[in-house]
């Protein structure tokens, strides 16, 4: 699937009136992958986000998935049927008693046999770590912070959506639930899904992320490769968005005199190209970094 905006622009009403500008001018594609979207705190993320899945309607602009209308008529119907949106508030999408409810009432509704419903909302389930066996008659509000977040992305991964739209799906998570976070979000960018996810932590966006975007005032100011971006430090500071440890950590050697190339963006990638280094006969010099 793919999904574009088009001279996107939307304005929310102030407390006194007036109109703040959310989203100006956005023109946007995406496509199958994942996608990060960076910015500081007010800058459109969330709002880009409820555009995206049509939750929200834009003042102006136009949004279209595969080439049509996504605003009305058979756009609209494709879009709200292939679309999955994990808000960064959990509580913002629970609406049913029970975990098990929860996480199987979108199958249900699109005609999943129960059987069907419930063995792929375990599923879902497991992939964040957490078992249906043991939370399916709690509330959804009674769970800690962590599996309330998990659920709700689970409740998403269930229907399988062809765009998956995830807002700060990693905060307050412990690093095993991290860890099974990102490679459920990296499974469905890898199995066609087009996915965005949203996030301030860049060393997520570094592990998931085929291409960064990056928003300030509403406004795409950045857009490119996930190397390009998170790994140049200094480009990402001037932006007054934090880079990946790694770039930071490539940034502190060449200060001290080890220059490293290739733009490593995980702890790994820099700890490889480290060794290379070392296992060369100096401490001193070109190091090399990079996925292999």
């Amino acid at each position: 699937m793919r999904l574009r905006l088009e001279g996107v622009a939307l304005s929310f009403e102030g407390a006194r009136g007036e109109r703040n500008r959310a989203l100006d001018d956005v023109t946007l594609e995406v496509g199958p992958g994942v996608t990060g979207l960076m910015g500081r705190t007010g800058s459109g993320k969330s709002t880009l986000l409820e555009v995206m899945a049509g939750a929200l309607r834009p003042d102006a602009g136009r949004l279209l998935v595969d080439g049509r209308d996504a605003l009305r008529g058979p756009g609209a119907r494709a879009l709200a049927a292939s679309v999955g949106l994990v808000f960064q508030l959990p509580e913002r999408q629970f609406f049913e008693p029970t975990v098990e409810r929860e996480v199987s009432f979108g199958l249900l509704a699109r005609g999943v046999a129960p059987d069907e419903a419930r063995a792929r909302s375990a599923r879902a389930l497991a992939l964040m770590g957490l078992s249906l066996d043991g939370l399916a008659g709690r509330s959804p509000f009674s769970l800690s912070g962590g599996e309330r977040r998990r659920v709700a992305i689970a409740s998403v991964l269930a229907l399988g959506p062809r765009l998956l739209l995830l807002d700060e799906p990693t905060a307050g998570l412990d690093p095993r639930a991290r860890a099974a976070c990102l490679e459920a979000v990296r499974a469905a960018g890898a199995a066609g899904a087009t996915v965005v996810m949203a996030s301030h932590d860049a060393n997520a966006l570094a592990a998931v992320a085929d291409r960064v975007v990056a928003l300030e005032g509403g406004r795409v100011t950045l857009d490119g490769p996930v190397r390009e971006l998170l790994g140049d430090a200094p480009l990402m500071r001037a932006h007054g968005l934090e880079p990946a440890c790694a770039a930071r950590a490539a940034s502190a050697l060449a200060r001290a005199g080890l220059s490293v190339t290739g733009s490593p963006l995980t702890a790994d990638e820099l700890a490889e190209a480290v060794c290379r280094a070392l296992g060369a006969g100096g401490s001193r010099g070109v190091v090399s970094g990079g996925r292999s």
